[in-house]
């Protein structure tokens, strides 16, 4: 029989771990979503009862194998208030929403989130933002958190059905979270929400959609890329670390490279790659993995080109086409004024404000302040951290390659039917829906 009191207790296995990785507890932090204090308060043996769904987290960020990794669970479920005894999985130990994949740079929304599913008039709540931007991931984490409380969560992707037999059933008093992510409430689903929360008053719902769904007292969180780089960041490559967009890049890099560290060799690469991504998780991980196999510049090459064209690599579930896919999703919710607007000022690459804007597109301030209003909603439109009173705005990178390659198959298109056209229709102009 083993003596569990000769073997290495947590604390000692997971610093040698992450040492002999060499990783800093902040990368680990990165590459696993649990917190730097909490991987502190582990390594230095304060955390007495640790989760066993944090150590696995762990141990997928150390990517041990399995025994080092089995090794590492035996001692997180040795508690020293049990004399040995080694307490069964189940009965509720165990969260049901294991977030695998870092999530960098959301603290701010994480929080925000979690605190308004938790506020009495929370009833409903979605997260907007365009495709990649991360809107599941952050719902997964948030309400993996109230899991963790004691509430019950049913989750639905797309497609699905909504749950209404299983909600029936429920315990009158049990606090749920039904959560439909990436919804489409197309026919009818905005009145099914609202039956379900009258019949069951404790029901939360969590929505992840391109734009809100018009429900009185729905409650919106929008979602941003992540903040990238500002001109010049490169210098100090120490600061530019810190950048949220970087830090989620070097983190996907270092699951494939954990030797990898950013410095003055490769950091006008990093940062210029995280701008022309717009920050946007989904493309930031496909970046990240393709350094298995291809150099930074080369990927850099590939993104000026088209921040679309880096594929999705292989064993990957969701694809760059999905990225165009849901980026035209967004853009059919947009009013016909919408789509000039943008079109109009998907042409330049620079910041504007919103009296630019006006002049630009010919419209007044406050028509003007209506549609970027929305834009902004749906994260089409970055707001910009220039400084001075007046606040900017550019159209995110996806936006304005989206748009030029609309105008050049439509020019393409008009050569081929001038082409064939006999001259006396020459003249004649065709209607498209690009402004």
């Amino acid at each position: 029989m083993i003596d569990i009191r000769t073997q290495p207790d947590l604390a000692l296995l997971l610093r040698d771990h992450r040492r002999r990785a060499g990783l800093t507890q902040q990368h680990l932090a990165d590459l696993t979503t649990v917190s730097v204090r909490a991987i502190r308060n582990l390594e230095q043996g304060k955390v007495l009862s640790p989760r066993l769904d944090t150590v696995r987290l762990l141990a997928d960020g150390l990517r041990l194998g399995a025994t080092q990794r089995e090794a590492l669970l035996d001692a997180a479920r040795r508690r020293p208030d049990t004399d040995g005894h080694l307490p069964a999985e189940g009965d509720g130990t165990v969260t049901p929403w294991l977030v695998q994949a870092p999530l960098i740079g959301r603290d701010t929304e994480t929080a925000a989130l979690t605190d308004l599913l938790r506020q009495p008039g929370g009833r409903l709540v979605t997260v907007v933002g365009i495709g990649g931007v991360g809107k599941s991931h952050l719902a997964a984490e948030a309400v993996r958190r109230a899991a963790a409380d004691g509430t019950q969560v049913l989750w639905r992707a797309r497609g699905d059905d909504i749950p209404a037999g299983e909600l029936a059933h429920r315990a009158p008093g049990e606090r749920t979270v039904l959560v439909l992510d990436d919804a489409d409430l197309a026919g009818g689903g905005s009145a099914q929400l609202v039956a379900l929360m009258r019949a069951h008053p404790r029901l939360r719902i969590l929505l992840t959609a391109c734009g809100p769904c018009g429900v009185p007292g729905e409650q919106i969180l929008r979602l941003a890329p992540l903040p990238v780089p500002e001109p010049g960041a490169e210098a100090d490559p120490a600061r530019l670390a810190e950048v949220p967009s970087v830090r989620l890049l070097c983190a996907h890099i270092r699951a494939g490279n954990p030797l990898f560290r950013l410095d003055d060799s490769d950091a006008a690469v990093v940062a210029e790659l995280c701008r022309r991504l717009d920050g946007l998780p989904r493309a930031l991980e496909f970046a990240g993995r393709w350094t298995l196999v291809r150099s930074l510049p080369e990927l850099l090459a590939e993104v000026e080109r088209s921040p679309f064209g880096l594929t999705a690599p292989p064993m990957t579930a969701d694809t760059s086409r999905d990225l165009v896919v849901r980026l035209r999703r967004t853009l059919g919710r947009l009013s016909p004024a919408g789509v000039s607007f943008l079109a109009a000022l998907a042409r330049d690459h620079r910041s504007w404000s919103v009296a630019e804007a006006a002049t630009a597109v010919g419209t007044s301030g406050a028509d003007a302040a209506v549609i970027l209003f929305t834009l902004v909603t749906y994260g089409l439109v970055r707001p910009e951290r220039l400084g001075g009173d007046e606040p900017r705005f550019s159209v995110l990178n996806h936006v304005r390659h989206l748009y030029a390659e609309t105008r050049r198959d439509h020019r393409r298109w008009s050569a081929t039917m001038m082409h064939r056209i006999g001259p006396e229709d020459r003249g004649r102009r065709v209607a498209v829906g690009e402004g």
